[in-house]
Protein backbone atom coordinates (compact mmCIF):
# COMPACT_ATOMS: atom_id res chain seq x y z
CA UNK A 1 0.00 0.00 0.00
CA UNK A 2 1.45 3.36 -0.39
CA UNK A 3 2.47 5.47 2.16
CA UNK A 4 0.93 8.41 1.08
CA UNK A 5 -2.60 7.12 1.86
CA UNK A 6 -1.87 6.12 5.43
CA UNK A 7 -2.53 9.07 7.83
CA UNK A 8 0.85 9.80 9.50
CA UNK A 9 1.16 10.51 13.27
CA UNK A 10 1.44 14.03 13.87
CA UNK A 11 3.40 14.90 17.19
CA UNK A 12 0.53 18.01 18.66
CA UNK A 13 1.98 18.97 22.29
CA UNK A 14 0.64 21.86 23.84
CA UNK A 15 2.84 24.46 21.91
CA UNK A 16 1.80 22.49 18.43
CA UNK A 17 -1.66 23.07 19.80
CA UNK A 18 -1.66 26.11 20.75
CA UNK A 19 -0.15 27.11 17.39
CA UNK A 20 -3.07 25.17 15.18
CA UNK A 21 -5.84 26.56 17.16
CA UNK A 22 -3.86 29.93 16.05
CA UNK A 23 -3.87 28.88 12.59
CA UNK A 24 -7.62 27.55 12.72
CA UNK A 25 -8.97 30.86 14.41
CA UNK A 26 -7.72 33.38 11.66
CA UNK A 27 -8.33 31.07 9.19
CA UNK A 28 -11.64 29.55 10.38
CA UNK A 29 -13.71 30.73 7.55
CA UNK A 30 -11.35 29.57 4.71
CA UNK A 31 -8.99 27.50 6.52
CA UNK A 32 -10.59 24.10 6.35
CA UNK A 33 -13.26 24.78 3.54
CA UNK A 34 -10.41 26.18 1.50
CA UNK A 35 -9.07 22.64 1.15
CA UNK A 36 -12.17 21.16 0.47
CA UNK A 37 -13.20 23.71 -1.98
CA UNK A 38 -9.67 23.75 -4.09
CA UNK A 39 -10.30 20.30 -4.71
CA UNK A 40 -14.02 20.09 -6.01
CA UNK A 41 -15.53 20.43 -9.23
CA UNK A 42 -18.64 22.26 -10.11
CA UNK A 43 -21.72 18.98 -10.53
CA UNK A 44 -23.04 19.02 -13.61
CA UNK A 45 -26.29 17.47 -13.97
CA UNK A 46 -28.45 16.87 -10.58
CA UNK A 47 -28.25 13.91 -8.32
CA UNK A 48 -28.96 12.52 -4.87
CA UNK A 49 -26.59 10.65 -2.46
CA UNK A 50 -28.47 9.32 0.13
CA UNK A 51 -26.52 8.93 3.42
CA UNK A 52 -27.14 6.06 5.82
CA UNK A 53 -26.62 7.02 9.34
CA UNK A 54 -27.35 5.36 13.06
CA UNK A 55 -30.91 6.62 14.14
CA UNK A 56 -30.57 9.54 16.90
CA UNK A 57 -26.90 9.51 16.66
CA UNK A 58 -24.60 12.83 17.11
CA UNK A 59 -23.07 11.86 13.65
CA UNK A 60 -26.85 12.29 12.43
CA UNK A 61 -27.39 15.42 13.67
CA UNK A 62 -23.74 16.84 12.32
CA UNK A 63 -24.21 15.50 8.79
CA UNK A 64 -28.00 16.76 8.95
CA UNK A 65 -26.18 20.69 9.70
CA UNK A 66 -23.12 19.61 6.90
CA UNK A 67 -25.91 18.38 3.92
CA UNK A 68 -27.64 21.94 4.04
CA UNK A 69 -24.14 23.53 3.89
CA UNK A 70 -23.02 21.52 0.72
CA UNK A 71 -26.69 21.66 -0.73
CA UNK A 72 -25.82 25.27 -0.35
CA UNK A 73 -22.67 25.15 -2.13
CA UNK A 74 -23.82 22.52 -4.87
CA UNK A 75 -27.41 23.24 -5.42
CA UNK A 76 -27.44 20.21 -8.49
CA UNK A 77 -26.29 17.77 -5.15
CA UNK A 78 -29.52 16.41 -2.89
CA UNK A 79 -28.17 14.62 0.11
CA UNK A 80 -30.80 12.57 1.96
CA UNK A 81 -29.86 11.03 5.45
CA UNK A 82 -31.39 7.74 5.78
CA UNK A 83 -31.83 6.85 9.79
CA UNK A 84 -31.30 3.61 10.51
CA UNK A 85 -31.74 1.47 13.76
CA UNK A 86 -28.11 0.87 15.50
CA UNK A 87 -29.16 -3.50 14.99
CA UNK A 88 -30.11 -2.89 11.29
CA UNK A 89 -27.11 -1.18 10.24
CA UNK A 90 -25.08 -3.94 8.77
CA UNK A 91 -27.97 -5.91 7.33
CA UNK A 92 -29.48 -2.85 5.63
CA UNK A 93 -25.48 -1.87 4.35
CA UNK A 94 -24.44 -5.00 2.92
CA UNK A 95 -27.71 -5.68 1.21
CA UNK A 96 -26.76 -2.55 -0.87
CA UNK A 97 -23.39 -3.06 -0.83
CA UNK A 98 -23.59 -7.08 -2.15
CA UNK A 99 -26.73 -6.18 -4.79
CA UNK A 100 -24.91 -3.41 -6.48
CA UNK A 101 -27.42 -1.16 -5.03
CA UNK A 102 -26.71 2.89 -6.10
CA UNK A 103 -27.71 3.96 -2.89
CA UNK A 104 -27.16 4.29 -0.31
CA UNK A 105 -23.95 6.08 -1.44
CA UNK A 106 -22.20 6.83 1.91
CA UNK A 107 -22.39 4.31 5.07
CA UNK A 108 -22.00 5.15 8.69
CA UNK A 109 -20.57 2.62 10.72
CA UNK A 110 -18.18 1.72 13.59
CA UNK A 111 -15.59 -0.44 14.14
CA UNK A 112 -17.49 -3.54 15.62
CA UNK A 113 -19.28 -3.02 12.27
CA UNK A 114 -15.86 -2.59 9.85
CA UNK A 115 -14.98 -6.34 9.79
CA UNK A 116 -18.19 -7.27 7.82
CA UNK A 117 -18.64 -4.17 5.65
CA UNK A 118 -14.88 -3.22 4.75
CA UNK A 119 -14.67 -5.95 2.08
CA UNK A 120 -17.53 -4.05 0.00
CA UNK A 121 -16.61 -0.73 0.75
CA UNK A 122 -15.17 1.34 -1.97
CA UNK A 123 -11.37 1.71 -1.67
CA UNK A 124 -10.69 5.25 -0.83
CA UNK A 125 -6.79 5.58 -1.61
CA UNK A 126 -7.90 6.97 -5.14
CA UNK A 127 -9.99 9.81 -3.04
CA UNK A 128 -6.04 10.37 -1.13
CA UNK A 129 -3.50 10.31 -3.20
CA UNK A 130 -2.12 12.44 -6.31
CA UNK A 131 -0.84 15.71 -6.34
CA UNK A 132 -4.58 17.36 -5.64
CA UNK A 133 -6.17 14.69 -3.30
CA UNK A 134 -9.64 15.39 -2.71
CA UNK A 135 -9.17 14.07 0.86
CA UNK A 136 -6.44 15.29 3.35
CA UNK A 137 -5.44 11.79 5.16
CA UNK A 138 -2.63 13.42 6.83
CA UNK A 139 -5.28 14.94 8.80
CA UNK A 140 -7.05 11.94 9.82
CA UNK A 141 -6.27 10.51 13.56
CA UNK A 142 -4.65 7.25 12.90
CA UNK A 143 -5.11 5.75 16.21
CA UNK A 144 -8.78 5.68 15.15
CA UNK A 145 -7.94 4.49 11.07
CA UNK A 146 -6.10 1.55 12.81
CA UNK A 147 -9.93 0.93 14.91
CA UNK A 148 -11.61 0.43 11.48
CA UNK A 149 -10.66 2.10 8.39
CA UNK A 150 -8.71 0.01 7.54
CA UNK A 151 -9.75 -3.57 5.67
CA UNK A 152 -6.83 -6.22 7.17
CA UNK A 153 -5.60 -8.88 5.54
CA UNK A 154 -5.01 -12.12 7.85
CA UNK A 155 -1.18 -11.20 8.75
CA UNK A 156 -1.95 -7.08 9.71
CA UNK A 157 -1.12 -5.75 6.20
CA UNK A 158 -3.70 -3.18 4.86
CA UNK A 159 -5.21 -4.25 1.67
CA UNK A 160 -7.40 -0.87 1.65
CA UNK A 161 -8.64 2.23 3.04
CA UNK A 162 -12.34 1.45 3.63
CA UNK A 163 -13.66 4.34 5.53
CA UNK A 164 -12.40 7.85 7.42
CA UNK A 165 -13.32 8.88 11.28
CA UNK A 166 -16.02 12.00 11.40
CA UNK A 167 -16.69 11.42 15.15
CA UNK A 168 -14.16 10.89 17.72
CA UNK A 169 -16.02 8.64 20.76
CA UNK A 170 -13.62 7.36 23.91
CA UNK A 171 -14.51 4.76 25.85
CA UNK A 172 -15.20 5.31 29.14
CA UNK A 173 -13.48 8.14 31.36
CA UNK A 174 -13.58 8.79 34.69
CA UNK A 175 -16.54 12.25 35.81
CA UNK A 176 -16.72 13.47 38.56
CA UNK A 177 -18.26 16.36 40.61
CA UNK A 178 -15.56 19.24 40.50
CA UNK A 179 -16.97 20.69 43.72
CA UNK A 180 -16.71 17.62 45.80
CA UNK A 181 -13.23 17.53 44.96
CA UNK A 182 -12.71 21.61 45.35
CA UNK A 183 -13.45 21.25 49.08
CA UNK A 184 -10.19 22.79 51.02
CA UNK A 185 -10.96 20.80 54.21
CA UNK A 186 -11.71 17.59 52.51
CA UNK A 187 -8.53 17.64 50.67
CA UNK A 188 -6.06 18.26 53.56
CA UNK A 189 -7.83 15.35 55.42
CA UNK A 190 -7.53 13.68 52.54
CA UNK A 191 -3.83 14.23 51.45
CA UNK A 192 -2.53 13.80 54.70
CA UNK A 193 -3.71 10.58 55.02
CA UNK A 194 -3.32 8.83 51.71
CA UNK A 195 0.13 11.15 50.68
CA UNK A 196 -1.16 12.05 47.28
CA UNK A 197 -3.85 14.50 45.79
CA UNK A 198 -7.70 15.06 46.47
CA UNK A 199 -8.59 14.61 42.94
CA UNK A 200 -9.39 12.18 40.04
CA UNK A 201 -7.30 13.88 37.51
CA UNK A 202 -3.89 11.85 36.67
CA UNK A 203 -4.45 8.83 38.93
CA UNK A 204 -2.24 6.84 38.50
CA UNK A 205 -3.62 3.57 39.64
CA UNK A 206 -7.12 1.76 40.10
CA UNK A 207 -6.01 1.79 44.07
CA UNK A 208 -6.05 5.52 44.34
CA UNK A 209 -9.49 5.09 42.67
CA UNK A 210 -10.06 2.93 45.55
CA UNK A 211 -8.70 5.18 48.09
CA UNK A 212 -10.96 8.62 46.69
CA UNK A 213 -14.01 6.19 46.77
CA UNK A 214 -13.26 4.77 50.36
CA UNK A 215 -12.52 8.55 51.68
CA UNK A 216 -15.67 9.85 49.73
CA UNK A 217 -17.37 7.10 51.04
CA UNK A 218 -16.83 7.65 54.84
CA UNK A 219 -16.79 11.35 55.09
CA UNK A 220 -20.31 11.13 52.94
CA UNK A 221 -19.56 13.82 51.30
CA UNK A 222 -22.18 11.97 48.50
CA UNK A 223 -24.54 9.32 49.28
CA UNK A 224 -22.45 7.00 46.64
CA UNK A 225 -18.92 7.22 46.11
CA UNK A 226 -18.37 5.97 43.07
CA UNK A 227 -20.57 4.31 39.86
CA UNK A 228 -18.79 1.87 37.45
CA UNK A 229 -20.42 -0.98 35.32
CA UNK A 230 -21.11 -4.51 36.52
CA UNK A 231 -24.25 -5.66 34.45
CA UNK A 232 -23.64 -8.85 32.86
CA UNK A 233 -26.03 -7.96 29.88
CA UNK A 234 -22.77 -6.02 28.15
CA UNK A 235 -21.29 -3.57 30.50
CA UNK A 236 -19.29 -6.11 32.14
CA UNK A 237 -17.12 -6.84 28.76
CA UNK A 238 -16.69 -3.29 28.27
CA UNK A 239 -15.64 -2.56 31.68
CA UNK A 240 -13.22 -5.61 31.83
CA UNK A 241 -11.05 -4.06 29.22
CA UNK A 242 -9.40 -0.98 30.90
CA UNK A 243 -9.56 -2.84 33.99
CA UNK A 244 -6.85 -6.01 32.57
CA UNK A 245 -5.68 -3.37 30.24
CA UNK A 246 -4.05 -1.76 33.32
CA UNK A 247 -2.93 -4.82 34.82
CA UNK A 248 -1.10 -5.93 31.78
CA UNK A 249 0.90 -2.51 31.39
CA UNK A 250 2.13 -4.00 34.95
CA UNK A 251 3.16 -7.34 33.60
CA UNK A 252 6.78 -7.89 32.90
CA UNK A 253 7.09 -11.52 31.46
CA UNK A 254 9.62 -12.27 29.48
CA UNK A 255 8.42 -12.31 25.56
CA UNK A 256 5.04 -11.04 26.43
CA UNK A 257 4.37 -7.64 24.93
CA UNK A 258 1.10 -6.59 26.59
CA UNK A 259 -1.51 -4.89 24.29
CA UNK A 260 -1.03 -0.99 24.22
CA UNK A 261 -3.87 0.75 26.28
CA UNK A 262 -6.63 1.63 24.79
CA UNK A 263 -6.62 -1.65 22.73
CA UNK A 264 -6.97 -4.25 24.73
CA UNK A 265 -8.39 -7.62 22.35
CA UNK A 266 -8.89 -10.62 25.13
CA UNK A 267 -6.31 -12.67 22.94
CA UNK A 268 -2.20 -12.42 22.61
CA UNK A 269 -0.05 -14.02 19.78
CA UNK A 270 2.34 -16.22 22.48
CA UNK A 271 4.92 -19.03 21.70
CA UNK A 272 3.74 -19.54 17.64
CA UNK A 273 -0.31 -19.20 18.52
CA UNK A 274 -3.11 -17.05 19.50
CA UNK A 275 -4.55 -17.14 23.28
CA UNK A 276 -6.78 -15.43 25.45
CA UNK A 277 -5.02 -13.55 27.75
CA UNK A 278 -7.43 -12.54 30.62
CA UNK A 279 -7.08 -15.52 32.46
CA UNK A 280 -3.72 -14.44 34.35
CA UNK A 281 -2.36 -12.41 36.93
CA UNK A 282 -3.78 -9.66 35.48
CA UNK A 283 -7.19 -10.35 35.07
CA UNK A 284 -7.14 -11.95 38.22
CA UNK A 285 -6.08 -8.43 39.81
CA UNK A 286 -8.29 -6.52 37.79
CA UNK A 287 -11.44 -9.07 39.19
CA UNK A 288 -10.11 -8.01 42.70
CA UNK A 289 -10.32 -4.66 42.53
CA UNK A 290 -13.36 -4.67 40.57
CA UNK A 291 -15.21 -6.59 43.32
CA UNK A 292 -13.68 -3.53 46.36
CA UNK A 293 -15.07 -0.76 43.70
CA UNK A 294 -18.09 -1.84 43.16
CA UNK A 295 -19.23 -1.84 46.91
CA UNK A 296 -19.37 2.09 46.84
CA UNK A 297 -22.82 1.46 44.65
CA UNK A 298 -26.07 -0.80 44.55
CA UNK A 299 -25.36 -4.18 44.79
CA UNK A 300 -25.75 -5.62 41.15
CA UNK A 301 -27.62 -8.54 42.29
CA UNK A 302 -29.94 -5.32 43.17
CA UNK A 303 -29.40 -3.23 40.64
CA UNK A 304 -26.75 -4.08 38.00
CA UNK A 305 -25.07 -0.73 36.45
CA UNK A 306 -25.41 -0.92 32.56
CA UNK A 307 -25.80 1.43 29.95
CA UNK A 308 -29.07 3.14 30.97
CA UNK A 309 -27.92 3.25 34.61
CA UNK A 310 -24.41 4.93 33.52
CA UNK A 311 -26.39 7.81 31.30
CA UNK A 312 -29.06 8.06 34.08
CA UNK A 313 -27.89 7.45 37.51
CA UNK A 314 -25.10 10.31 37.55
CA UNK A 315 -27.84 13.00 36.84
CA UNK A 316 -29.17 12.82 40.25
CA UNK A 317 -26.41 14.31 41.94
CA UNK A 318 -25.97 11.50 44.24
CA UNK A 319 -22.64 10.20 42.61
CA UNK A 320 -19.27 11.59 43.40
CA UNK A 321 -17.62 9.77 40.57
CA UNK A 322 -18.76 7.75 37.54
CA UNK A 323 -17.46 5.51 34.46
CA UNK A 324 -19.25 6.21 31.92
CA UNK A 325 -19.32 7.09 27.94
CA UNK A 326 -18.32 10.42 26.57
CA UNK A 327 -21.45 10.33 24.30
CA UNK A 328 -23.02 10.95 27.99
CA UNK A 329 -21.44 13.78 28.26
CA UNK A 330 -24.11 16.42 26.78
CA UNK A 331 -26.90 14.59 28.90
CA UNK A 332 -24.74 15.28 31.79
CA UNK A 333 -24.30 18.99 30.89
CA UNK A 334 -27.98 19.45 30.47
CA UNK A 335 -29.05 21.80 33.13
CA UNK A 336 -32.92 21.03 32.30
CA UNK A 337 -32.57 17.29 33.80
CA UNK A 338 -29.39 17.17 35.18
CA UNK A 339 -27.95 18.33 38.62
CA UNK A 340 -24.40 18.40 37.92
CA UNK A 341 -24.21 20.48 34.94
CA UNK A 342 -22.03 23.15 35.08
CA UNK A 343 -20.22 21.22 38.07
CA UNK A 344 -19.08 17.91 35.58
CA UNK A 345 -15.27 17.09 35.59
CA UNK A 346 -13.65 14.48 33.48
CA UNK A 347 -10.78 12.85 33.65
CA UNK A 348 -8.54 9.77 32.10
CA UNK A 349 -8.98 6.34 33.79
CA UNK A 350 -6.17 5.66 36.16
CA UNK A 351 -3.26 4.99 34.24
CA UNK A 352 -3.99 8.00 31.98
CA UNK A 353 -5.97 5.80 29.44
CA UNK A 354 -9.45 5.48 28.05
CA UNK A 355 -10.72 3.30 24.48
CA UNK A 356 -11.63 4.27 21.25
CA UNK A 357 -14.40 3.92 19.75
CA UNK A 358 -15.47 6.63 16.42
CA UNK A 359 -18.00 6.27 13.99
CA UNK A 360 -16.71 6.30 10.44
CA UNK A 361 -18.15 7.22 7.08
CA UNK A 362 -17.32 5.08 4.11
CA UNK A 363 -18.43 4.87 0.57
CA UNK A 364 -20.72 2.53 -2.00
CA UNK A 365 -18.51 1.42 -5.29
CA UNK A 366 -21.80 1.22 -6.78
CA UNK A 367 -23.30 4.58 -6.03
CA UNK A 368 -24.25 7.54 -8.27
CA UNK A 369 -20.89 9.32 -8.27
CA UNK A 370 -18.01 8.08 -5.58
CA UNK A 371 -15.94 11.15 -6.89
CA UNK A 372 -19.02 13.62 -5.54
CA UNK A 373 -19.65 11.39 -2.50
CA UNK A 374 -16.04 11.83 -1.58
CA UNK A 375 -16.10 15.55 -1.50
CA UNK A 376 -19.19 15.56 0.51
CA UNK A 377 -16.70 13.46 2.82
CA UNK A 378 -14.15 15.57 2.82
CA UNK A 379 -16.62 19.02 3.24
CA UNK A 380 -17.82 16.97 6.62
CA UNK A 381 -14.22 16.61 7.50
CA UNK A 382 -13.56 20.54 7.33
CA UNK A 383 -12.25 22.47 9.91
CA UNK A 384 -15.38 25.17 8.83
CA UNK A 385 -18.25 22.68 9.21
CA UNK A 386 -16.67 20.94 12.45
CA UNK A 387 -16.52 24.56 13.96
CA UNK A 388 -20.33 24.57 13.59
CA UNK A 389 -20.60 20.89 14.69
CA UNK A 390 -18.35 22.13 17.48
CA UNK A 391 -20.89 25.05 18.56
CA UNK A 392 -23.75 23.78 17.97
CA UNK A 393 -23.57 20.41 19.40
CA UNK A 394 -20.51 19.71 21.26
CA UNK A 395 -19.39 17.07 18.41
CA UNK A 396 -15.95 15.79 18.59
CA UNK A 397 -14.18 15.66 15.26
CA UNK A 398 -11.68 12.84 13.85
CA UNK A 399 -9.26 14.96 12.48
CA UNK A 400 -6.23 16.40 14.37
CA UNK A 401 -6.83 19.93 13.70
CA UNK A 402 -10.68 19.47 14.19
CA UNK A 403 -9.97 17.93 17.55
CA UNK A 404 -7.50 20.22 18.27
CA UNK A 405 -9.93 22.92 18.17
CA UNK A 406 -12.70 21.29 19.92
CA UNK A 407 -10.14 20.60 23.29
CA UNK A 408 -10.16 24.76 23.23
CA UNK A 409 -13.70 25.36 23.39
CA UNK A 410 -15.21 25.81 27.08
CA UNK A 411 -17.52 23.25 27.25
CA UNK A 412 -15.15 20.79 25.29
CA UNK A 413 -11.97 21.89 27.56
CA UNK A 414 -11.81 18.20 28.91
CA UNK A 415 -10.79 17.01 26.13
CA UNK A 416 -7.69 18.38 26.49
CA UNK A 417 -5.50 15.38 27.66
CA UNK A 418 -7.19 13.42 25.46
CA UNK A 419 -5.54 14.95 22.59
CA UNK A 420 -2.02 13.31 23.76
CA UNK A 421 -3.48 10.10 24.12
CA UNK A 422 -4.95 9.82 20.55
CA UNK A 423 -1.00 10.65 19.43
CA UNK A 424 0.10 7.90 21.25
CA UNK A 425 -2.42 4.87 20.78
CA UNK A 426 -0.92 2.67 18.95
CA UNK A 427 -2.74 -0.52 17.57
CA UNK A 428 -0.65 -3.82 16.52
CA UNK A 429 -1.70 -4.95 12.84
CA UNK A 430 -1.45 -8.39 14.12
CA UNK A 431 -4.55 -7.74 16.79
CA UNK A 432 -6.26 -5.15 14.57
CA UNK A 433 -6.39 -8.68 11.98
CA UNK A 434 -7.47 -11.13 14.24
CA UNK A 435 -10.26 -8.97 16.31
CA UNK A 436 -12.68 -8.95 13.43
CA UNK A 437 -12.34 -12.45 13.28
CA UNK A 438 -13.47 -13.54 16.84
CA UNK A 439 -16.02 -10.59 17.17
CA UNK A 440 -17.75 -12.47 14.72
CA UNK A 441 -19.09 -15.15 17.56
CA UNK A 442 -19.09 -12.22 20.21
CA UNK A 443 -22.85 -12.91 20.33
CA UNK A 444 -21.27 -16.49 22.37
CA UNK A 445 -18.56 -15.20 23.48
CA UNK A 446 -19.06 -12.25 25.00
CA UNK A 447 -22.34 -13.91 27.64
CA UNK A 448 -19.92 -16.71 28.53
CA UNK A 449 -17.25 -14.09 29.70
CA UNK A 450 -19.58 -11.97 31.20
CA UNK A 451 -21.57 -14.85 33.33
CA UNK A 452 -18.25 -16.63 34.80
CA UNK A 453 -17.06 -12.74 35.96
CA UNK A 454 -20.69 -11.43 37.48
CA UNK A 455 -20.55 -14.31 39.24
CA UNK A 456 -17.03 -13.72 41.00
CA UNK A 457 -18.46 -10.20 41.78
CA UNK A 458 -21.43 -11.14 43.01
CA UNK A 459 -19.94 -13.47 45.05
CA UNK A 460 -21.30 -17.25 43.76
CA UNK A 461 -17.82 -18.03 42.22
CA UNK A 462 -15.34 -16.81 45.02
CA UNK A 463 -12.35 -17.25 43.36
CA UNK A 464 -11.44 -15.25 40.30
CA UNK A 465 -8.35 -17.74 39.14
CA UNK A 466 -11.56 -20.48 38.76
CA UNK A 467 -13.89 -17.68 36.79
CA UNK A 468 -11.04 -16.60 34.22
CA UNK A 469 -9.99 -20.09 33.68
CA UNK A 470 -13.87 -21.21 33.08
CA UNK A 471 -14.48 -18.61 30.43
CA UNK A 472 -10.72 -18.81 28.62
CA UNK A 473 -11.86 -22.64 28.12
CA UNK A 474 -15.20 -21.83 26.69
CA UNK A 475 -13.82 -19.17 24.55
CA UNK A 476 -11.41 -21.59 22.54
CA UNK A 477 -13.54 -24.62 22.94
CA UNK A 478 -16.07 -22.47 21.02
CA UNK A 479 -13.52 -21.06 18.78
CA UNK A 480 -11.85 -24.92 17.89
CA UNK A 481 -15.67 -26.10 17.17
CA UNK A 482 -15.97 -23.09 14.82
CA UNK A 483 -12.57 -24.25 12.71
CA UNK A 484 -11.64 -20.25 13.33
CA UNK A 485 -8.20 -19.89 12.32
CA UNK A 486 -6.41 -17.06 14.26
Amino acid sequence: MRKSSIPKRKGIGKLTVAILVVVIVVLAAGGGYAYYASRTAAVAKPITLTVMVDSGSETQQYLSIVAKDFHALHPNVNINLEPVGFSDMVTTALTALKGKAPQPAIIMYYPSQAPDLAPYLMNLEQFMNGSNPIINGSNLILSEMEAGGYYYAANGSVISVVGVPIHSVFGYVLGYQKSIFENATLAKEFEAEYGFPFSPENLTSWTQLYDLASFINQTHAAQYALLIPDSSHHAIIDMAAPLIAYYEQQDHTPGYTPAPPGFYSYFAYLNGTWTTTFNSTAGVQALQIWKKLIQFEPSPTVQPIGYDQQEHFPLTGQYAMFIAWTSFIPIYENSSVSKIAGNLGIALLPGQTTGLAPTFLGINPYGPDPKVAAEFVAFALSNEEYQKGIQQLGYIPGTYTGIAEASQNSNLSWLGPFVPFLKTAVIPPRLAAVVPRISTFSETLIPEFNTQVYDYLTGSQPNATVALNTAAKEWMTYIEQQQVVL
